[in-house]
C-alpha cells in the first residue's frame, strides 16, 4: 500500500464518525423542535378556545341583563297603569303612606295587590314609590328565577301635577328605567 492509500483510509476512519455523529445529532434535534413547536400550537388553540368561552360567557350576561331590564320595565309599567287605572289617589303618596292614607281611596287587599306582582313570566315587588321627588322614584325587585339573582330597578316618573276639578290627582307624563341592580360587573 502506497502512503497515500494509508493517509485516505485515516481520513476516512477519523471522518465516518464525525460524519456519523452530525447525523446523530440532526437526528435528536427534530424530536425537541417538534415538541416545542407542538407545544406553542397547543398554547395558541388554548388561549383562543379561553378568549371564544369568554365572549360567550360575556353575551350570556348582557342577555340575562337585557331580560333582567325588559321584566323590570314590564313590571314597572304595569304597575303604574294599575295605579293610575284604578287608584289615582296613591300616585300622590308615597309607599310608606299607603296602609294609612291610602286607605282612603283603595281598600287594604288592593294595596296589598299592587305590593306584588308578576310580569312577563317574573315575580316582582314593589319596594318604593317617592312621588315627592322630581321626578318620581319607583324601586321594584324581581324575584330570582332559576340562575339569575334577585334585581332591583328604578324608575324615574314624571307626573304632572293635579289640577282640580278637572284634573283631581297627578297624572303620569313618562317613565324611564334608570338604573339595575344586582348585577354583576
Amino acid at each position: 500500500m502506497s502512503l497515500r492509500g494509508n493517509v485516505e483510509k485515516v481520513f476516512a476512519a477519523i471522518a465516518m464518525p464525525t460524519l456519523h455523529r452530525h447525523r446523530a445529532r440532526e437526528q435528536g434535534f427534530v424530536l425537541p423542535l417538534a415538541m416545542g413547536a407542538s407545544m406553542v400550537l397547543l398554547l395558541g388553540s388554548l388561549s383562543a378556545h379561553t378568549v371564544s368561552l369568554q365572549a360567550r360567557m360575556q353575551g350570556i350576561r348582557e342577555q340575562q341583563q337585557r331580560r333582567a331590564e325588559d321584566r323590570l320595565a314590564s313590571a314597572g309599567q304595569q304597575l303604574l297603569a294599575e295605579l293610575h287605572r284604578s287608584h289615582p289617589c296613591l300616585l300622590a303618596l308615597p309607599l310608606e303612606h299607603w296602609d294609612v292614607h291610602g286607605l282612603v281611596c283603595a281598600p287594604a287587599p288592593a294595596i296589598a295587590a299592587l305590593r306584588q306582582g308578576q310580569a312577563l313570566g317574573a315575580s316582582y315587588r314593589l319596594i318604593d314609590w317617592r312621588p315627592q321627588l322630581q321626578p318620581a322614584e319607583l324601586l321594584i325587585e324581581l324575584a330570582a328565577a332559576g340562575n339569575e339573582p334577585t334585581r332591583q330597578g328604578a324608575f324615574a316618573v314624571q307626573l304632572a301635577p293635579a289640577q282640580p276639578p278637572t284634573q283631581p290627582q297627578p297624572q303620569i307624563t313618562d317613565v324611564r328605567l334608570v338604573g339595575l341592580r344586582g348585577v354583576a360587573p
